[in-house]
């Protein structure tokens, strides 16, 4: 064979195998010069698309202000060009026109005065996607659902119509929910593109976990006025990026349990019964699994063949157990059993955990350093015949209770003196912002007792808490902008707790849980990207390391019936002891306490200021990057960055105020999201409000959300 016919046989092979690659090319367009009404915000929707998408490696376009001629032909030379491997997005930011069930992407500067016309004239977003069908995978993305001034005709409808895509290969993404308007925004992008802009350029996101964040961050940023939605499955997963690959790393196996552990891989299942007569977490080859209470007998079910580590965790001790799964068999896991493995239980506060290699981004053993207020002893309240007095003198302010009751406030450096104290043993409290005095009294009949503390006798919080004394404030908003979801103002009466000053930094987690799950890492920033589930796994998890009893039971066996989020499709049973000593989510009502330290500072629009820029990282200052906590100033009680930043999840389920008086309340029963408050380094400065109200599906992670952690006092 000659040179020449070599060269044209390897062309022709070079051609007929190329398109198996295929291509990633997106098509933009974006429409806003009106003759009826001009869009502030669409041309910035695409262009900004448009790099994002150039800066992922699509072949891109961008087309602005087409006419119909030039719509047309935008669209025929780029459909012209696909090959049945390539992955294509069509992005719309523009006006569009629902008539008859069709929808319709209008172009400028047309001449539309009837419905006929707008048909005529525009583009028929059905022969858009049989144009789209000759790719692999087209994902069209409609920011198109404003409220448009050509429905002059009954047949011109608001919003846009449901659209029938080609199963398996095409996906539709609609700004807003069917036949409803969409915002074009206040900022640079509408709510919708800034949300999309924030999270196609995240690695590792499947498409359809990015619509349900869109969706789940647009209804927050617009109180539920719009809500994103999409049509149509794919029969494989798209990333805008791709996850980058981990390289893995054998764990660290307890010196009594073979190498052998290692799960075996095989596509045959079994499953685990696990047997306790105490509580715990139940952890299974350093996963999280669920919570265990005394006398639970779980069964767990679709396990791979293989080998497992077990661990229970409890405050009393861990203990390690191998479960050998076999082929159609449950295998019986007894905690009680003498050849348990047993870990030395951990001493607080001087514990260490030891968190398994894969897990841990460097070598060395991560430790946690709270100060303890733990484990709690008992209050003591044993009251007997008779009555004396007793006087109390304390180096520092702060509130005082007796056998666990609240019986008045000291002041600094001088005497108080109680008449007719019921006679007995008490626990006596003094519990200053920062720090606390617990000590045990003996009042007799007809006693005139002084008890003088001393400044070494007051210990510290737990690292980085604070005290907040209980009291009743005006909850919700008093400004008359203000969202309707703040109104009405009702009184509230809370319990005396304590809160964390700083959102839960990422080194705090990744020292509990092994593993960092934010997109942007650094040990001071906040943690984010976990869900509603995962921060009460923490909470758990921390009040155990620290000898405390859990406030939350996770039910995994069985779906929630009070959880009515058709987006999550976890509907874990999440069930709260209010009286634990742990660590958990504040309430929605604890949170707005904090923030507006309680009603002295009501006026106050945000926690700490009237304005945003002093304590709250938002759109306008933060250049859209999350800042490690407790860089703005504190509000007046000393609490940090709960305006601004990322969102915060809190206990309660979303639902609509009552104007009646409440005393510790903790949301309704049921619901579709749980509470997210605070706003966040990139929403609006209106979502930074302390009275600011929104909420997230259970089961959504996010860039911009995170949580604090409270701990009650008794």
């Amino acid at each position: 064979m000659g040179v020449k016919q070599a060269v044209i046989i390897m062309l022709l092979l070079i051609t007929c195998l190329s398109p198996l690659w295929g291509m990633r090319k997106a098509l933009v367009i974006g429409n806003a010069n009106y003759n009826e009404q001009v869009l502030r915000n669409s041309i910035n929707d695409a262009s900004d698309v448009y790099n994002a998408l150039k800066g992922l490696g699509f072949s891109a376009s961008l087309f602005t202000d087409l006419n119909r001629e030039g719509f047309f032909r935008a669209v025929g030379e780029f459909v012209s060009t696909l090959t049945p491997s390539d992955e294509v997005v069509f992005f719309y930011s523009g006006h569009a026109a629902q008539i008859e069930g069709k929808n319709y992407l209008i172009p400028v500067n047309e001449y539309i005065d009837s419905a006929t016309r707008c048909a005529y004239l525009s583009y028929d977003t059905s022969m858009l996607l049989d144009e789209l069908s000759r790719a692999a995978i087209s994902i069209v993305i409609l920011d198109a659902c404003r409220d448009n001034p050509f429905a002059f005709s009954r047949s011109i409808r608001s919003g846009l119509a449901p659209m029938t895509v080609s199963a398996g290969s095409q996906c539709v993404i609609f700004a807003t929910e069917q036949g409803r308007t969409a915002s074009d925004g206040e900022g640079r992008n509408s709510p919708f593109t800034e949300s999309l802009l924030a999270n196609i350029t995240t690695p590792g996101i499947k498409i359809t976990d990015l619509i349900q964040r869109v969706s789940n961050e647009v209804a927050i940023k617009t109180q539920e006025r719009q809500i994103p939605y999409s049509t149509g499955t794919l029969r494989q997963d798209f990333y805008f990026v791709k996850a980058e690959p981990v390289t893995p790393i054998s764990p660290v196996i307890p010196p009594s349990i073979p190498q052998e552990r290692k799960p075996v891989v095989s596509p045959s299942y079994g499953s685990i019964k696990v047997k306790t007569s105490f509580g715990g977490d139940l952890y299974i080859d350093g996963e999280f699994s669920q919570s265990l209470f005394a006398g639970d007998q779980p069964i767990i079910k679709d396990i791979a063949v293989g080998v497992y580590e077990l661990k229970l965790v409890s405050p009393k001790e861990t203990i390690i157990r191998l479960a050998n799964v076999n082929k159609n068999q449950t295998t019986m896991i007894d905690f009680d059993a003498p050849d348990s493995y047993r870990e030395e239980p951990k001493k607080i506060p001087e514990q260490q955990i030891i968190i398994p290699e894969q897990q841990i981004p460097h070598s060395e053993k991560q430790s946690i350093e709270l100060n303890s207020l733990t484990p709690l002893s008992p209050i003591t309240k044993k009251v007997s015949v008779g009555t004396g007095a007793l006087t109390i003198e304390s180096p520092l302010a702060g509130d005082l209770y007796l056998g666990g009751d609240f019986i008045g406030k000291l002041t600094a450096k001088t005497s108080k003196k109680f008449s007719n104290v019921q006679a007995g043993s008490y626990t006596l409290e003094v519990m200053h912002q920062n720090s606390f005095c617990r000590k045990e009294i003996r009042i007799y009949n007809k006693d005139n007792l002084k008890v003088t503390l001393s400044q070494t006798e007051f210990s510290k919080y737990p690292d980085g808490f604070q005290y907040i004394s209980g009291g009743t404030f005006q909850m919700g908003t008093q400004f008359l902008n203000r969202s309707e979801d703040e109104r009405p103002r009702h009184e509230v009466q809370i319990l005396p707790f304590l809160m964390k000053k700083t959102e839960v930094e990422q080194k705090l987690w990744t020292d509990v849980m092994g593993y960092n799950p934010s997109e942007i890492k650094g040990d001071s920033y906040p943690v984010t990207n976990v869900s509603f589930y995962e921060a009460v796994q923490f909470c758990n998890a921390l009040s155990i390391l620290n000898g405390l009893t859990p406030c939350y039971k996770i039910d995994k066996s069985k779906t929630d019936p009070n959880n009515l989020c058709n987006l999550d499709t976890l509907r874990y049973i999440i069930s709260c002891n209010w009286n634990a000593s742990g660590y958990r989510l504040p309430t929605e009502a604890e949170w707005e306490y904090a923030s507006r330290c309680g009603d002295n500072y009501n006026k106050l629009q945000f926690s700490g200021s009237n304005d945003a820029n002093d304590v709250a990282w938002n759109s306008k200052n933060s250049e859209n990057k999350i800042h490690p906590v407790a860089t703005k100033n504190p509000n007046q009680w000393g609490f940090y960055d709960l305006s601004g930043n990322v969102f915060e999840w809190c206990w309660d389920y979303y639902d609509i105020y009552k104007k009646d008086k409440k005393v510790h309340p903790k949301g309704a029963e049921k619901g579709v999201y749980r509470i997210a408050r605070g706003g966040s380094f990139n929403g609006d400065i209106d979502a930074c409000s302390s009275t600011a109200r929104g909420g997230f599906a259970p089961n959504f992670k996010g860039n911009n959300l995170g949580f604090r952690i409270v701990r009650n006092v008794h």
